[in-house]
């Protein structure tokens, strides 16, 4: 929505950079589709229970925090288009390293490259998302999330089909390598606008000032809990359905799929939603329908209510992160990339711990009533925005 409503047509840098935004978002949000639906086949294939799958994950989450940590400010000093083409070409390193893996230690290096390039490319095209937003004076963000949900849909609904037709998984990982090279090209012959106000600070620092700003770290933990909750739906929701409940992998994708297609709905919707509510009301009910839908999923063990549940879940966080980094960018005019680098890394802090809080319980009381997680991050995020002004 234009936020003067003065302008009908999307604007021109708007009619340049969208589209391949849309690209970058939907291809990322389709290998994490694939990587959801996929996991099963990869811990049967290495012989993991989900405690040893999970350190891999945390091990994986690590680098991606230490990337981000190290090299998320470089999104605002080399300039959109370089940063993205640098990530997504060593992201897709790591698929490759991920298809090839073939045992314990293979697996450990494959993740360590794979989300190292994930976590860089998720800081990258976020940092221009808020710069199109700027440079147009339209809010994009919840669009391009919903692109990434959709994206997540399809990955999600394909990897289930080539599973069942007899494709072997490697290859299914090799084919995220298609929508991932021609974004890649489409980023490189984009011309991006550069931040509104130039970076506040050029000697190096990075972000390091911007963790002593109270309300970015605010809305940072919320982000954090979300994005811990949408990882661990990512993560095991895949493995839950087909190992715990024992789906084929056909409905084991679909059951991954509607969680991704709810939160492409919701994001759809987000703006209207945060237009009517505003950013603290919408927090506030993110919190509470995540945390009643993750008990409905996890209180049954049938296949329908379990995904009613995930779908609800879905609906339920589909805002939280877009309005996270939207804030973000407002909060530290000039320094998107570094902002958002601050979320991101707190943000993944929850892919850090998450994996490893799960797969750990998992050992103990099983996948099932570790997956409670998710509602408790739900509580507390609605907790969080009741503070938020």
């Amino acid at each position: 929505m234009s936020r003067t409503g003065s302008a009908q047509r999307v604007p021109r840098p708007g009619r340049i950079v969208l589209p391949v935004l849309l690209g970058a978002f939907g291809s990322f949000g389709g290998f994490a589709g694939i990587f959801a639906v996929l996991l099963a086949d990869l811990s049967a294939s290495l012989g993991l229970s989900p405690g040893p799958l999970g350190l891999a994950l945390f091990v994986g989450a690590a680098a991606s925090i230490l990337a981000m940590a190290a090299l998320g400010w470089t999104a605002d000093r080399l300039g959109r288009r370089v940063f993205l083409v640098l990530s997504g070409t060593v992201m897709g390193a790591g698929i490759i390293a991920l298809a090839l893996a073939g045992g314990y230690a293979a697996l450990l290096a494959a993740l360590m490259v794979l989300h190292a390039g994930s976590g860089l490319y998720d800081v990258g095209i976020n940092a221009a998302a808020v710069d199109l937003e700027k440079a147009t004076g339209r809010r994009y963000m919840a669009v391009l999330h919903a692109a990434f949900s959709a994206g997540g849909v399809v990955g999600a609904l394909s990897a289930g089909v080539l599973l069942s037709a007899g494709v072997d998984y490697r290859h299914v990982y090799l084919g995220a390598l298609v929508p991932l090279c021609a974004v890649i090209l489409a980023v490189a012959s984009t011309g991006f606008p550069p931040p509104r106000e130039r970076p506040e600070n050029r000697d190096g620092a990075g972000s390091s000032g911007l963790y002593r700003n109270v309300p970015l770290l605010l809305i940072a933990v919320i982000a954090t809990l979300a994005l811990l909750s949408e990882g661990e739906m990512e993560h095991w929701s895949g493995v839950y359905l087909r190992q715990t409940l024992g789906l084929s992998a056909l409905l084991g994708g679909s059951g991954v799929a509607v969680f991704y297609g709810a939160m492409t709905a919701g994001r759809l919707s987000a703006a209207l939603v945060i237009a009517r509510f505003g950013n603290r009301l919408t927090l506030l009910g993110a919190g509470l329908l995540a945390a009643g839908g993750m008990a409905l999923a996890l209180a049954t063990r049938e296949p329908p209510l379990v995904v009613a549940g995930f779908l609800v879940v879905g609906l339920a966080f589909s805002a939280v992160v877009p309005i996270a980094f939207s804030v973000a960018g407002d909060l530290a005019p000039g320094r998107a990339g570094a902002a958002i680098s601050v979320v991101t890394t707190l943000g993944y802090s929850g892919f850090l711990l998450g994996p490893v809080i799960v797969g750990g319980l998992a050992e103990v009381v099983g996948l099932r009533a570790a997956l409670g997680i998710i509602a408790v991050s739900g509580l507390l995020i609605f907790t969080l925005a009741l503070r938020l002004e």
